[in-house]
């Protein structure tokens, strides 16, 4: 969970080597609050990548699930390119290095399917036209605004 904590006047502030957590004085502008809380959100998402192992065990977060050995080498594939797009052609040249067949509408088949058991571990494969695919988080994350320092 990212955090931003409010250090007084005086005080030393913490070491830490957390990647998702930082620190500021007060008092603070509210932009500057939430340039802070922005770039704590991105280094939080940008940390959490899916993983699949070669059990077919797709994991997101605190979620997992299985897949069949199809939809593992799709999501290899998908993985290896979180968040940017995985061309059509791409694909296919994956299950023919394999001596597997891979058209067009059993690449959409594969596709429908694996958005179908994404759905609980909250991942979405989104179709950017004329192009392919793309795997993205499903829910953005929560980012909770400080409001007073004194609460913290």
């Amino acid at each position: 969970m990212p955090r931003l904590l409010v250090v007084e006047a005086g005080a030393q502030p913490p070491i830490s080597n957390d990647p998702v957590e930082d620190w500021v004085r007060p008092p603070l502008s509210r932009d500057d609050l939430e340039a802070r809380v922005t770039v704590l959100q991105n280094r939080f998402d940008s940390n959490r990548v899916p993983t699949v192992d070669s059990t077919g065990t797709l994991s997101f977060g605190h979620h997992s699930i299985t897949v069949s050995s199809t939809q593992t080498e799709l999501m290899r594939l998908l993985i290896d390119r979180f968040g940017d797009v995985v061309h059509r052609t791409e694909f296919v040249q994956c299950f023919a290095l394999r001596a597997l067949t891979l058209n067009r509408n059993s690449l959409d088949l594969h596709i429908m399917r694996l958005r179908r058991r994404l759905l609980p571990i909250e991942l979405s494969i989104r179709t950017v036209w004329g192009r392919g695919y793309m795997l993205e988080n499903a829910v953005p994350a929560e980012v909770v605004p400080v409001t007073n320092a004194s609460s913290i």
